[in-house]
């Protein structure tokens, strides 16, 4: 990854809203991304499981981080879409990985692969399209 590239991961994981959302952990390598987070008080919905946009968010993040891996300097990419199917609840004091990798990466779009792990069980798996643009 570049120094440009580390620097904007950095900003990635030092972000207080990510922070909120119970980021624990973000690393990018080779167009993967890899996102740990914690289920607290603050991300839970009013059943008293993990919010479903949540789950959203920090899939979109861990998207943008392996992307990051693999971005040239002068390019952004912005959220055009993402389609998540939860399959799963998380309570307070569980757990989450996610992992995800560029699936095809164009001059102008890119399609990223996500899941959600807690344990041994899968909880959701995301689909981001994300736009390049010049930064």
């Amino acid at each position: 990854m570049s120094p440009r590239g580390q620097e904007r991961l950095e900003l990635v994981r030092t972000l207080p809203l990510h922070q909120q959302l119970g980021m624990t952990e973000i690393n990018s390598d080779a167009g993967c991304g890899d996102l740990r987070f914690a289920v607290g008080q603050n991300q839970l919905n009013p059943a008293g499981m993990l919010h479903g946009g949540v789950l959203y968010t920090l899939c979109d993040v861990c998207a943008y981080a392996g992307l990051l891996s693999v971005l040239d300097d002068q390019s952004e990419a912005v959220t055009h879409d993402l389609h998540i199917s939860v399959m799963g609840a998380m309570a307070a004091g569980a757990t989450g990985r996610i992992r995800s990798r560029v699936v095809r990466m164009g001059r102008r779009v890119v399609f990223i692969d996500a899941e959600v792990m807690s344990e041994d069980r899968i909880i959701a798996t995301a689909r981001i399209t994300k736009s390049l643009v010049a930064s």
